[in-house]
């Protein structure tokens, strides 16, 4: 077999199975530098202004595809690249660069998007970070269209590849013959990167993490990518080669078992009925849930809706959003949380949310209280959507009963409002708590006095009690959900909804993990909710236990002390 063997560790963001030819994706474009005369500057600025065009049209070409591919909210992001390519700050900068510096279009254009790369990076606001690979690929298209770059060599081969990157862009991503794609292995972007939410969606592997992925990954070297490990072999021996077969083989057995499985209702092997529930971010994500035989909605994330706009959606614009998704899942249930806006999600309405420490400032159901007239457009939308199906209601990182007290507050005036305006509305839709902060599960008996029901977020509950920043590479490894702190705060909130016969669901991403399935059970969780992707696999691992198993397994985890013990008996047992 050509090629060195190797062997790569990084992160399992998309689980799978893959093989398939290396396609890298590099820095492909050498850009020409050169000074030009007085008189070539008209020329070059007509050229600027016909590589604008032509990325116009490519990007409205691509947002159309993305619309039918991936749905109208995650194509949003090239309606943002236009907003990019209008705007006349940054195309004055690329005039002034040339006309002033006497220099080519293509290294004006170059020198431009650098310092505004530069620039963005500087400023410690995750909003404005955020924009930094919206430029890149802006900056990208126009040196592409200038120099007259054929972007149908992205991906020319007919063979199964894997797509290796240091980053993967939106629009690198919507170009890729899908049918041929097997995997991705990227240097940057984590579970939340555009590659990683497309990955999911296509059910295909991919591993972040692998540094210096461009130099040690060479083009058509032959990959296996382990989405599960986050294990990267490339160029493998024909033995190799077998046993990696082997498990593909099963692994289809298995998923097609588990799809069989995923109809039938959720049960334990004792009979226990678990509710199995969605996570979803707009309509768009509703197909899948069906599709999975998901019991509803448990997570409905209602920002996605609100992250591109400038202005806040008017409250019968948010009501069409709110209703689509409640009336194709009926009669099955949706849970909309509230505005969870602040930490690394912003929008233009809310300019005061620029702040040194987002995480721990004005977020989530804070920002909503501190502006009650939105926040009162958003409850009346989710009132009145409320009759087109089973709804409830949800408020976001809630620390304490006085947050729940005077959003119920403003909830009975909106009640008011709509009744006196002759709109329908269900007059007692169940109103619950996130729980995501230490402090509201100390409390947490006084706020079941005042919410109808829990929904425990995992990934923030995890963050905040350990203190870890789950994002930052060098103290990654303590964010750790089997932290003996976090299994009791788990274990002490179930049996607070158990006394006050509340129900009590989980929508992190320990929901969707199997390794922690007997765990939760045990501990008295019977709703979880999660990613569409990862029902099937959940269901078939419930029907595989029975509530007995569950709560020994609970029983032994919670009286141990150390991390390593806690995930060897884990391990060992399921």
């Amino acid at each position: 077999m050509p090629g060195k063997r190797a062997k790569y560790q990084g992160l399992a963001v998309s689980p799978g199975l893959a093989v398939g030819k290396a396609c890298v994706f590099g820095k492909i474009l050498v850009v020409p530098r050169r000074k030009i005369k007085v008189s070539q500057v008209e020329r070059e600025l007509q050229r600027l202004t016909d590589a604008i065009a032509e990325s116009k049209q490519e990007l409205s070409q691509l947002k159309s595809v993305a619309e039918s591919e991936v749905g109208i909210k995650d194509a949003e992001i090239f309606g943002t690249h236009l907003l990019f390519l209008d705007d006349p700050v940054f195309l004055a900068k690329i005039q002034k660069k040339l006309v002033e510096n006497k220099i080519n279009l293509e290294a004006a254009v170059e020198d431009v998007t650098s310092e505004s790369i530069r620039m963005f990076s500087k400023i410690h606001d995750p909003h404005f970070r955020e924009r930094i690979q919206d430029i890149r690929d802006v900056g990208m298209r126009l040196l592409e269209n200038i120099m007259g770059f054929d972007r149908s060599l992205l991906l020319s081969t007919d063979e199964d590849v894997i797509i290796v990157s240091s980053e993967l862009t939106p629009s690198q991503t919507i170009n890729l013959k899908k049918n041929r794609i097997r995997g991705f292995v990227t240097e940057k972007g984590g579970p939340t990167s555009h590659a990683a939410i497309l990955a999911r969606s296509l059910g295909i592997p991919l591993v972040s993490g692998v540094h210096n992925l461009e130099t040690r990954l060479k083009m058509g070297s032959l990959l296996i990518v382990d989405g599960f490990r986050g294990e990267i072999l490339q160029n493998p021996t024909e033995e190799e080669l077998s046993t990696f077969r082997k498990q593909l083989e099963s692994l289809h057995i298995q998923e097609d078992k588990e799809k069989k499985i995923a109809k039938l209702p959720t049960r334990t092997k004792d009979g226990v009925r678990i509710k199995v529930l969605a996570n979803i971010r707009s309509e768009d994500d509703v197909t899948a849930a069906i599709h999975a035989n998901a019991d509803g909605i448990g997570l409905y994330r209602t920002e996605m809706h609100f992250l591109n706009h400038a202005e806040f959606p008017s409250e019968d614009e948010q009501l069409i959003d709110y209703r689509r998704v409640v009336e194709k899942i009926a009669p099955s249930p949706v849970t909309i949380r509230t505005l969870d806006l602040g930490g690394d999600k912003f929008s233009g309405f809310y300019p005061d949310l620029r702040e040194t420490n987002p995480y721990l400032g004005l977020r989530a159901i804070r920002v909503s209280l501190e502006h009650p007239e939105l926040f009162k457009m958003q409850l009346r939308a989710i009132l009145r959507a409320s009759v087109f199906g089973n709804v409830k209601l949800l408020l976001p990182m809630i620390s304490g009963v006085e947050q729940v007290i005077k959003t119920k507050r403003l909830i009975r005036k909106c009640a008011r409002e709509l009744k006196r305006e002759n709109l329908a509305f269900n007059a007692k839709i169940p109103v619950g708590a996130m729980i995501e902060v230490p402090s509201a599960s100390l409390v947490i008996d006084s706020i079941l006095k005042y919410a109808d029901f829990l929904s425990v977020g995992t990934n923030d509950l995890i963050q905040y009690t350990i203190a870890v920043d789950r994002g930052n590479e060098m103290v990654s490894d303590l964010y750790e959900p089997v932290h003996p702190a976090i299994l009791k705060l788990l274990s002490r909130m179930a049996k607070a909804a158990r006394r006050a016969n509340k129900s009590i669901s989980i929508c992190g991403e320990m929901a969707g993990d199997t390794r922690y399935t007997a765990l939760l059970l045990g501990m008295g969780y019977t709703e979880l909710s999660m990613s569409s992707f990862f029902i099937p696999h959940l269901k078939s691992k419930i029907h595989s236990l029975t509530m007995t198993e569950a709560k020994q397994t609970a029983q032994r985890v919670l009286a141990l002390e150390k991390i390593k013990e806690i995930k060897k008996y884990i391990n060992n047992s399921w």
